[in-house]
């Protein structure tokens, strides 16, 4: 094994920092707030699309080897100029996620000081920013080597959260009745909330190249993320249930440690997820800036970008970490950057719902791979649909926001293809 590869259970690692990260411990909030006892199937509904998806993602990084991710499945299966906006899609809603999440670390950070200005809020986010992203910047070895870590901890303080609510929890009827009391409809909207803490396993995808014998292994992390995830955000949803009524979860920035408050555990329990919830937020912002600096890079490789991104030094992609790190940080003074987040969201939905499409077309030229999903082709049908179903649930400021963001990527690329054009005649 190169020194420069990581294993298996490192590229795991790597996927679940970015999904159990800061997500469940914002997002289960308010999806119970949308949908009340219906989180629990919400969450559960959000796991099968996740699972459709992953599987699509297994079976092509298995038959796809680049540090593209979805990028490089679309472009290799239907071109480079779709390609090229999925990778444009995909590198602007890993910078908006990257600057999202570290707001949020700020904002937690400094409520341990009863202190929530803006300004210092702002501050304490670029330094961490330019902090994770030196830390990207020195190797992918260095990155895995701190996820585990970081992960076994998030893994921990989430555990220690599930025997919590069986000890404290009102385990009775009324904690978890009525199942659907905003209508059906409801599961969907919150479904497209919960999809968010979910999708970070797609980061995975991109490591291929670096993960030791990776048409087999990546495969096997991603759908061992999954897995993981999706048994603790159950249990904990359903210990957040138990644990407060469903009628008090609002949109607070800390609803595990507000049911804990509630339900009278222990203080010293409560200080502990909430610094767990700062190291989960550590892991995402970690594994965003290696997913982006990756695609960028094999989307400079395939001469899509500028060549001069693709300068690497050692295990990492040091121009392409740069970049993305100073996007999360420009990202950061955009104003209102959950408005902002909804282009983001539309942009990893809609390179989600293509990966059913890049399976059926790599089926019929029959490439080889280590891993085939099962239940071909309707597994990938379904995917497909509820990708459709989850990006109209975002809402029309999403799709507004979505199309100007598919719109300018397409002129982007239109403009690179006639300087191509250009330089390609002036070559002798």
């Amino acid at each position: 094994m190169s020194d420069r590869k990581i294993t298996m259970w490192q590229a795991a690692s790597i996927g679940l920092g970015n999904i159990i990260g800061a997500g469940i411990f914002v997002l289960a909030g308010v999806v119970i707030k949308e949908s009340g006892p219906g989180a629990i199937i919400a969450f559960a509904f959000t796991a099968f699309l996740a699972m459709t998806v992953a599987f699509n993602s297994a079976e092509l990084s298995s038959k796809i080897v680049s540090h593209g991710g979805l990028y490089s499945f679309t472009k290799v299966t239907m071109g480079d100029s779709l390609g090229f906006l999925v990778g444009w899609l995909r590198g602007i809603s890993y910078a908006i996620a990257g600057a999202a999440v570290t707001l949020g670390f700020s904002s937690y950070l400094l409520s341990f000081f009863n202190n929530n200005s803006e300004s210092l809020i702002l501050l304490v986010s670029v330094f961490f920013l330019i902090i994770i992203t030196a830390v990207d910047y020195a190797g992918i070895k260095v990155v895995a080597r701190i996820e585990q870590i970081l992960v076994f901890l998030t893994s921990a303080g989430l555990i220690l959260f599930i025997i919590i609510s069986v000890i404290y929890g009102k385990w009775e009827p009324s904690r978890f009745t009525p199942i659907l009391p905003y209508g059906p409809m409801s599961i969907i909207e919150a479904a497209s909330l919960a999809f968010f803490a979910y999708s970070g396993f797609n980061t995975i995808a991109t490591l291929t190249p670096e993960v030791e014998n990776g048409t087999k292994n990546v495969p096997k992390a991603i759908m061992l993320s999954l897995a993981i995830s999706t048994v603790l955000y159950i249990l904990v949803v359903l210990g957040m249930l138990a644990m407060m009524p469903w009628r008090l979860y609002g949109v607070a920035a800390d609803p595990l440690v507000n049911a804990l408050n509630y339900s009278r555990a222990p203080a010293f329990i409560s200080f502990a997820i909430s610094v767990v919830a700062l190291v989960a937020t550590v892991t995402v912002a970690l594994s965003l800036i290696v997913a982006g600096s990756r695609t960028l890079l094999q989307m400079s490789e395939d001469g899509l970008l500028p060549k001069w991104i693709n300068g690497r030094g050692g295990d990492s992609p040091k121009r392409a970490v740069i970049i993305i790190g100073a996007l999360a940080v420009i990202s950061l003074f955009l104003g209102n950057l959950q408005y902002v987040a909804l282009a983001s969201n539309f942009g990893v939905i809609f390179s989600y719902s293509l990966t059913g499409i890049a399976i059926v077309l790599i089926r019929r030229r029959k490439v080889l791979g280590e891993f085939s999903s099962p239940f071909y082709p309707y597994l990938q049908a379904i995917s497909v649909v509820l990708s459709a179903l989850i990006m109209l649930a975002l809402g029309s400021q999403a799709l507004y926001l979505g199309s100007l963001m598919i719109l300018s990527g397409m002129i982007v690329y239109s403009l690179q293809k006639v300087e191509r054009k250009e330089k390609e005649i002036v070559t002798p």
